[in-house]
């Protein structure tokens, strides 16, 4: 993983989000959820791995803010193995970010409307 691939796997997660038929019963939120848990990063350990280690030197303050996540919203994690937890951590750190860029997207298209 690097900082090319990590935003290019943003972007396109984003654009995952984008191509939903968004509506009241199926919000930007729940696509979101739905496509960075679908992710490769999100089930498979390898991936995870590369990815939270890759964040966690590159950009201390999203490794810590997707910490902060998992032990605010993830009830289970003493029961877990070492893996599980890096699959949780890789969910929310694509989570958040793909929700940071998505909202930055759509300021940007109400700006210039």
């Amino acid at each position: 993983m690097n900082l090319n691939n990590f935003n290019l796997l943003i972007d396109t997660l984003v654009e995952s989000v984008d191509g939903y038929n968004l509506d009241d019963s199926f919000d930007y939120w729940n696509a979101i959820h739905e496509v960075c848990s679908s992710s490769c990063y999100s089930f498979a350990y390898g991936n995870a791995w590369s990815l939270v280690d890759f964040i966690r030197f590159s950009d201390r303050d999203l490794f810590d803010q997707a910490e902060r996540e998992v032990k605010d919203n993830d009830h289970n994690t003493d029961d877990i193995n070492l893996n599980d937890l890096m699959l949780s951590y890789a969910f929310q750190i694509l989570k958040i970010s793909t929700l940071k860029k998505w909202e930055e997207n759509q300021s940007a298209i109400t700006q210039s409307a």
